[in-house]
């Protein structure tokens, strides 16, 4: 009699380590409709931010007698960058590792990844590169923006310049991104994170630099807000330029998640 039986089938494997982890973020990410209302709010909140910018600045030198106001649409990118977009990205970057404090979902997390230091890198590996994006395509936006409401007196714009302010803007986005993952990583808690990502991305730098002392200032040009305006072009102050200013920028992200496993590890979930 013939043997029919048909032989157990091998065990499929599915994607494991980082690719796996990064597969599971993605799926997260895209699966709620809260990460594209963040990425069209920071597109708002620029264009929104250059429109009214460049009218008052359109504005202002219409009413000036026998002078011309400087007005660079490329500066106003940066600064709607800087005081409107960014928070709209920290919000969606506090909601991808914050809220599965909130929800509970983050033992969930840990127990399909358990090695905490790859699940936290996971994280920042699909949500950099997303951000990355976001800026090559909020910063055409926004410089459109710019012109438009500037009209006849917007300084003239090079593409070369465009490209070079679209890259700042998205690698400036996506650090933003980073550091915050760090921040909820060790703070753990959505009020918490946006609170401290606040305080330090903008508040902080602000009232540094409002202190009369000098070194105070300076130390304030230092922090990620003002190394991002230096990497776009518009820090009122030449401390560094744009290549250190990215480096500055590598640095914090790093500090950030480095502070944050640090958490995971000793606190864990």
């Amino acid at each position: 009699m013939n043997d029919t039986t048909a032989a157990p089938a091998a065990p499929s494997r599915g994607r494991g380590g980082l690719v796996g982890a990064a597969a599971a973020e993605w799926t997260k990410l895209w699966g709620v409709r809260s990460t594209w209302v963040c990425l069209a709010s920071t597109a708002a909140l620029v264009v929104a931010y250059t429109v009214i910018v460049g009218v008052s600045a359109r504005s202002s030198t219409s009413q000036t007698a026998g002078g011309e106001l400087p007005t660079d649409p490329l500066a106003n990118l940066g600064t709607g960058v800087v005081f409107m977009g960014q928070f709209a990205v920290l919000a969606l970057a506090t909601m991808v590792i914050a809220s599965e404090y909130a929800t509970g979902s983050i033992r969930g997390t840990l127990q399909w990844v358990p090695v905490r230091y790859r699940m936290l890198l996971s994280k920042s590996v699909v949500l950099v590169p997303v951000l990355f994006v976001t800026g090559l395509v909020v910063a055409p936006l926004g410089l459109g923006s710019a012109v438009a409401a500037l009209g006849d007196v917007a300084d003239p714009v090079t593409a070369g310049a465009s490209v070079r302010q679209a890259l700042a803007v998205g690698g400036y986005l996506g650090v933003v991104g980073m550091i915050s993952i760090g921040i909820g990583a060790a703070v753990r808690s959505v009020a918490g994170t946006i609170t401290v990502g606040f305080l330090i991305l903008l508040v902080l730098p602000m009232t540094l630099q409002s202190v009369s002392v000098e070194f105070v200032q300076k130390a304030a040009d230092f922090l990620p807000g003002p190394a991002g305006m230096a990497l776009m072009g518009v820090s009122e102050s030449d401390t560094y330029g744009p290549g250190a200013a990215a480096a500055l920028l590598v640095f914090w992200a790093l500090a950030a998640n480095a502070v944050g496993y640090w958490v995971l590890r000793n606190r864990d979930a």
